[in-house]
C-alpha cells in the first residue's frame, strides 16, 4: 500500500505521518510526505490512499484531490481540516472523508479501517483462462462465476472468461473475501447484487441466478454481513 499526506504545516505533516505508521506497524506500507499540493500532483504516483489539507497556500486541497483524480480515479482521498464547516465541498470531490485534526488519532483510524475494504476490492485472483493461461482478474470486474459443462465461466464486467479452474478451487481462492457460493454452480460477488427475492439473486448487470434451498440462511448472513460492512465504508 502506499499513502500520501500534504500538508503546508509540518506539524500536522507529522502528526498524521506518526498515527498512519502506528496504525500499519505491522503492515508493509510506503508513506510519502508533501507541503503543497502542487508537489504532490508534480509526482504523478498513484497511491492507494490520500490525505489531503484543504487550506494550503498554492493550490487548495479541493482542487488538488480533482487534478489528482484525473490520473489516479481509483485512489481514496481524505480531507483533514480544523473547519469542518466547509465540508460541504468535500462532497463535489467526491472526498471519501472529512477528518477534523482535533479528532485526528480516532477519525483517521477509523477512515483507515474503512478505506482498506475499499482497496481490498482492487485485489487480483490469477485464474488458468482457457487457450491463454495464468492471468489476473480484478476482484471488483468479477460480476458472478458458475459452472459451463467440463469448464467455469468467469462473468466479469468487460467479458465473460471460460477457465480451467475447478469451482471448489475459485471458492478456496475467494474464501473469506466478499463472494458467496450460493448454489453448486454458482459463485456470487455480494457487491454486485441489486437485489433478492426469496431464492433468487438478482444481479446489478440484470441476470438472475438461483439460490440453493440449504444455502439459502447462509447466504442471508454474508449478504446482510457484507452491506453493514460497505454502509459503513
Amino acid at each position: 500500500m502506499r499513502i500520501a499526506i500534504i500538508d503546508d504545516e509540518m506539524h500536522w505533516r507529522d502528526t498524521t505521518e506518526q498515527v498512519v505508521s502506528q496504525h500499519y506497524s505491522n503492515v508493509e506500507v510506503i508513506i510519502d510526505t508533501y507541503e503543497s499540493g502542487e508537489q504532490y500532483l508534480n509526482s504523478k504516483i498513484k497511491y492507494d490512499i490520500s490525505f489531503v489539507d484543504i487550506e494550503m497556500s498554492g493550490i487548495d486541497g479541493f482542487d488538488t484531490i480533482e487534478k489528482a483524480r484525473v490520473y489516479n480515479p481509483d485512489g481514496i482521498y481524505i480531507i483533514l481540516t480544523t473547519h469542518t464547516e466547509m465540508s460541504r465541498r468535500g462532497y463535489l470531490v467526491d472526498a471519501y472523508r472529512y477528518i477534523d485534526k482535533i479528532k485526528l488519532v480516532d477519525e483517521m483510524t477509523e477512515a483507515m479501517q474503512s478505506a482498506e475494504r475499499i482497496l481490498g476490492r482492487n485485489t487480483k485472483i490469477e485464474v488458468n483462462i482457457i487457450d491463454v493461461g495464468i492471468r489476473k482478474i480484478v476482484l471488483k470486474d468479477i460480476i458472478y462465476i458458475e459452472t459451463e459443462k467440463h469448464h467455469v465461466l468467469i462473468h466479469t464486467k468487460e467479458k465473460d472468461i471460460r477457465c480451467n479452474n475447478t469451482m471448489k478451487e475459485l471458492e478456496t481462492i475467494l474464501d473469506e473475501k466478499w463472494f458467496f457460493r450460493c448454489h453448486n454452480s454458482y459463485i456470487v460477488n455480494l457487491d454486485e447484487i441489486a437485489s433478492v427475492d426469496k431464492k433468487i439473486i438478482y444481479l446489478k448487470n440484470d441476470n438472475d441466478i438461483d439460490i440453493a434451498q440449504r444455502k439459502a440462511a447462509e447466504f442471508n448472513r454474508a449478504y446482510l454481513r457484507r452491506q453493514f460492512e460497505c454502509g459503513n465504508a
